[in-house]
């Protein structure tokens, strides 16, 4: 913006206009400052226009012919006149130095906004005011944008079911925590701010957040990274974590945004146990049918065996052990669950009798 004339100035500003409201041939250079500035200047005595330059008149889109004579406050937009007259009679008095803004409504009804400074000078020894008049509207609308742009982030920010998070790039200091991360965690906003996910053990497994820290310094940004977190009370959560660094105040900083997929994780551990069981009610079925033949077979063998030696006991013990072969494959028939129990060295083997709805005592 250019300055504002100074005092010395108005003696000069005065003898450019003549009594007919033209310009005196010697004043050319003078003239070229008012008519080819790109700020609007203007005057007003006695509350009503008597000079408008080409600027103003672009601004305002009036003519020179419609603003001469008129109010000087008729362009202002209604609501903004009184703040205008008083910031305007606090310039004129001394008591304001920086210019003041306020909206006008052009000839085309459109609503801008004004930076405007005022100061007093002499025309034709009378008291006068010379105006200085820019379009801020762009800016303002920009400001405006931004301002409806943060809203928007901040009611996102507030009101997503994904936790949303605002914390230190180095330290992992938390600055801010929407509710979704307070009510899944389980902490309270006290208990969060301030403190490191360090010191909350946030990170079930550290060396994915040092991991995170090596990549967002490199590249900015993480993308659905898969980790786990630890809540308030001990439950891990299956997360997908994303963030971009950002500059908040001096400190570079990232914000996170963590989506839960914890139940889509048990869905596909629950559809992997499905699978699995079906592998094992396969295997079973083909393993029963493929039993039972041979076994029919050894049966009719030792019935015949034992009307030559009815008294044999290690016959019976053949037949006892038969009709155990025969138990456990008429429970494999009946399995519908995936259970398990301890084997040896730590393993673990298909509990048959929990998996088939069936309890035995075993000796």
């Amino acid at each position: 913006m250019k300055k504002t004339p100074t005092n010395n100035s108005h003696d000069l500003i005065n003898g450019l206009v003549n009594s007919n409201g033209t310009l005196d041939q010697d004043t050319t250079f003078f003239a070229n400052i008012f008519f080819d500035s790109p700020i609007g200047i203007y005057m007003v005595q006695n509350g009503k226009f008597i000079f408008v330059n080409p600027e103003f008149q672009k601004i305002s889109g009036f003519d020179e012919k419609e603003l001469i004579g008129t109010e000087s406050l008729r362009i202002v937009l209604p609501e903004d006149r009184e703040r205008v007259r008083n910031n305007a009679t606090r310039m004129l008095k001394g008591e304001r130095h920086v210019p003041y803004e306020h909206r006008v409504v052009t000839k085309n009804g459109e609503i801008r906004w004004i930076i405007e400074t005022v100061t007093s000078i002499n025309y034709k020894n009378r008291r006068a005011v010379l105006g200085y008049f820019m379009d801020h509207t762009e800016h303002e609308r920009a400001k405006e944008a931004m301002s409806l742009s943060e809203d928007k982030f901040r009611k996102a920010f507030r009101s997503s079911p994904d936790w949303f998070v605002i914390s230190t790039l180095e330290d992992g200091f938390y600055i801010d925590v929407n509710e979704a991360f307070l009510h899944t965690t389980g902490y309270s906003r006290e208990e969060v701010i301030g403190h490191t996910s360090t010191e909350l053990g946030i990170w079930a497994q550290p060396e994915d957040r040092i991991e995170m820290t090596r990549v967002l310094k490199e590249q900015g940004a993480v993308r659905n990274l898969e980790a786990r977190f630890r809540t308030k009370s001990g439950e891990i959560r299956h997360v997908l974590w994303s963030a971009e660094v950002i500059d908040y105040g001096e400190e570079k900083c990232l914000i996170a945004v963590t989506r839960d997929i914890t139940d889509r994780k048990r869905a596909e551990q629950e559809s992997l146990a499905r699978e699995k069981l079906q592998g094992v009610l396969e295997t079973a079925g083909a393993a029963c049918h493929e039993l039972n033949q041979p076994l029919q077979y050894i049966y009719l063998l030792l019935s015949e065996a034992q009307e030559e030696n009815p008294n044999s006991k290690v016959l019976e013990q053949i037949k006892d052990q038969c009709n155990r072969i025969k138990s456990i494959t008429a429970k494999l028939e009946k399995v519908t669950v995936y259970q398990t129990r301890d084997y040896i060295k730590g393993t673990k083997i298909i509990d048959i009798d929990k998996a088939s709805g069936e309890q035995t005592v075993r000796e």
